[in-house]
């Protein structure tokens, strides 16, 4: 005789230890799409595979980057904006739960941002899996990208077996993403000698994209490099046409006037989402920048909230 038994699950609690599938997707973002609801009844986690943007709820404002996963809890009214530098891709799951159920109590915790030790791939080929399972399409496959399929294309579970299915492999992957967690990341490893290395510009085109919103100076860009700062500033001009300090000035101000348009954060939570020691400035770089301070210019362009 072979066999096992759950002594993980508490009988009287049974309900918290629920989970149903609700909807799931992909999507690669272009520059500064938001997208924005109210409260939902269903919990909310999206992982990010490419890019990054910003996430808004509670008044709070969170930047967010490849590698990492937010949650929206059920009940809560959140806005998402893509980045205008590099734009990100995520996929999404919606599932209902209780919201003290442990498995979120595990993954998050009190917060709404994690880091993720699972590899970013073994993600996305499970949320092509629940995906397959309506559209044969994905099968097999290991990477959305919207060349492959392009436009809006959503299906609908219209099946008991489909229904258990897809919520079957939405529960592997929570498995699966339990074990990666419960697992410190394991370190990059250096790239091999025969892989070419870019060119110094646009590794400093690439760390100003990905850190715009870190309180950096040019010397620390250099540092990264390796080289001297007026070299820096040398082959960065020759190749882009402006310095890098002018370059990350355009990222910062280009998503300031986004975020000034589309949110009602203040502006210190927008300073400091952006790089800056205070509001002050802030004002001022925007000012020089824009011709008028924040708060004018969103009186100004203030875009309509628009509801999902």
């Amino acid at each position: 005789m072979i066999g096992n038994k759950d002594y993980f699950l508490d009988r009287t609690k049974t309900d918290l230890f629920s989970f149903q599938l609700n909807h799931c997707g992909m999507q690669a973002c272009t520059p500064g799409y938001a997208f924005r609801f109210d409260a939902n009844s269903y919990q909310l986690i999206h992982f990010v595979m490419e890019g990054s943007g910003f996430l808004e709820t509670r008044q709070k404002l969170a930047h967010i980057h490849a590698g990492q996963a937010f949650y929206i809890p059920a009940g809560t009214a959140a806005s998402y904006y893509a980045s205008l530098a590099a734009p990100w891709k995520y996929g999404w799951i919606g599932f209902y739960c209780n919201t003290a159920n442990p498995f979120l109590q595990f993954l998050f915790g009190t917060q709404n941002v994690i880091d993720l030790n699972m590899p970013l791939q073994t993600a996305e080929q499970h949320l092509l899996s629940i995906l397959s399972v309506t559209d044969s399409r994905f099968t097999g496959y290991s990477q959305y990208t919207e060349t492959d399929f392009p436009g809006t294309q959503f299906t609908s579970i219209r099946s008991i077996s489909d229904s258990l299915t897809a919520n079957s492999r939405m529960l592997a992957f929570f498995a699966d993403l339990v074990h990666f967690q419960s697992t410190p990341a394991q370190p990059l490893k250096a790239p091999a000698d025969h892989v070419p290395a870019q060119p110094l510009a646009l590794q400093a085109k690439a760390f100003m994209d990905t850190h715009y919103q870190e309180p950096f100076k040019m010397q620390d860009v250099a540092d990264f490099l390796h080289i001297h700062p007026n070299y820096l500033c040398a082959v960065f001009k020759k190749e882009y046409g402006q310095t890098p300090h002018n370059y990350v000035r355009s990222i910062r101000m280009a998503q300031a006037a986004m975020l000034l348009k589309l949110t009602d954060d203040p502006i210190g939570v927008l300073a400091a989402s952006l790089g800056y020691a205070n509001a002050f400035q802030f004002s001022a770089a925007f000012k020089d920048f824009h011709g008028v301070p924040p708060s004018v210019y969103r009186k100004n362009h203030r875009v309509p909230e628009q509801k999902f």
